[in-house]
């Protein structure tokens, strides 16, 4: 006698299985959004950390984080905006830290020089952005007078965003960036000349002439080996031309 097989339980339809399940989270997403909706996660403070030359207390309220509002279910959009037009910070994060805290965490730029704008000081980061542009937001510099200062700029060469020409921005960087390596940190006065007359000032004695904002790096190259013969000999120095580095010149006073 043949024994019956049992038939399998039927499966319900796929579509049926994905509506039943769809109702069962709508009261548990209910339930998280109350949860989350409670006063207790009302942001009540801001913690910026990072800092070294810009003012905590000042970021915090130029960031406009708003106070009183849920730490969760409030967009930061805003924020990340008003972070992004501060030209001193290089990158930022922004932390949610339960029940009401959140938390900028702050990367600076880097003071690399000095440029004379307007008859301003603009202080100003290896990429040309100018870091002391915003109102409302002091910028210390202990050691601002060691910076090398730069003349010669004018406000076509300064960007909407804050931001010196690139072509310009990498020739003052990589003439500081050389200097730097070769002396220390010499007090140097570069004048751009608009890419066609760019000269610099060593210690306010010895001057050095580099012509057009071509072929930089072999003319910096020629300079260093010029630097060698007049060792100590600053004073009595007029200045060293490498406009043309295959014809080099020192002049003597």
């Amino acid at each position: 006698m043949r024994t019956k097989r049992k038939k399998p339980p039927q499966k319900l339809p796929l579509r049926l299985r994905l509506l039943i399940g769809g109702l069962l989270l709508i009261p548990l997403a209910i339930g998280i959004y109350i949860i989350l909706a409670l006063p207790i996660w009302q942001i009540s403070d801001v913690i910026v950390s990072g800092t070294r030359l810009l003012s905590a207390e000042e970021v915090r309220d130029l960031s406009g984080v708003p106070l009183r509002e849920n730490l969760f279910l409030t967009s930061f959009t805003r924020v990340r905006a008003n972070l992004n037009k501060i030209t001193a910070i290089k990158s930022f994060a922004i932390y949610r830290i339960p029940p009401g805290t959140v938390h900028l965490r702050l990367e600076e730029r880097t003071p690399a020089a000095v440029v004379i704008l307007r008859g301003k000081s603009a202080i100003v980061d290896a990429d040309g952005y100018i870091l002391n542009r915003n109102e409302g937001l002091t910028y210390n510099v202990a050691n601002m007078s060691d910076l090398p200062v730069v003349s010669g700029v004018t406000s076509t060469d300064v960007s909407a965003d804050g931001r010196i020409d690139p072509p310009l921005a990498r020739l003052i960087a990589n003439i500081i960036v050389d200097l730097t390596k070769l002396l220390g940190s010499p007090r140097v006065q570069l004048e751009t000349g608009g890419f066609e007359r760019v000269t610099f000032m060593l210690d306010d004695l010895l001057k050095v002439k580099l012509g057009r904002d071509e072929d930089i790096p072999r003319k910096m190259d020629v300079f260093k080996a010029l630097l060698r013969g007049i060792e100590g000999k600053w004073n009595s120095v007029e200045y060293v031309d490498v406009r043309y580095p295959d014809n080099p010149v020192i002049k003597f006073k």
